[in-house]
């Protein structure tokens, strides 16, 4: 099977990140719970690619099959908060460079998004990923909460202290 590369969904940083935060409520995902339901959930699936092979260049990747089933790989030799931010991450490419189109009547046939790509549509999947991850709201809240402390927000919302920083600076917070 022949799979291509995900386009560029177009929509601002603004939007997808309320898209984000749009899909991360209807799926019932609470900031720091576990992933893998909400990947269940979706119709698809997690592997772990061995550190070993380095040859394999499909950690921190989605395939998309035609009938929206998708597969995320992850690498063995990462921590848990990049891998939550790497499958978050990929399923913005399957909210945006998938779904979306199909949502407004494109064609979209199997999609591959590999790792180290850059671009627009990896910018795109970031956004997604903060914005699922870490909900404005929730992250503004949890701001104030435990008083701006990078560290604790990090480990409220299960991810790195890079992210969290970058968040809050996002944000307008810092």
């Amino acid at each position: 099977m022949s799979y291509s590369p995900p386009v560029e969904c177009g929509l601002t940083k603004g939007a997808v990140d309320a898209m984000a935060a749009d899909v991360a409520r209807q799926v019932g995902y609470e900031p720091g719970a576990d992933l893998s339901p909400i990947v269940k959930q979706l119709g698809g699936r997690i592997v772990v690619n061995n550190v070993w092979d380095v040859a394999d260049e499909t950690s921190g990747s989605i395939m998309i099959e035609n009938d929206g089933s998708f597969t995320i790989a992850i690498a063995s030799h990462t921590g848990a908060e990049r891998d939550r931010f790497t499958i978050a991450h990929e399923l913005g490419h399957y909210v945006l460079h998938y779904l979306w189109p199909r949502h407004n009547g494109k064609d979209v046939g199997p999609v591959e998004a590999r790792r180290y790509g850059s671009g627009r549509v990896e910018w795109e999947a970031n956004w997604f990923a903060a914005g699922f991850l870490m909900p404005a709201g929730a992250y503004k809240s949890a701001w104030v909460e435990l008083k701006g402390v990078i560290g604790e927000l990090a480990d409220r919302f299960g991810v790195s202290t890079d992210a969290a920083r970058i968040r809050a600076e996002t944000l307008g917070l810092k």
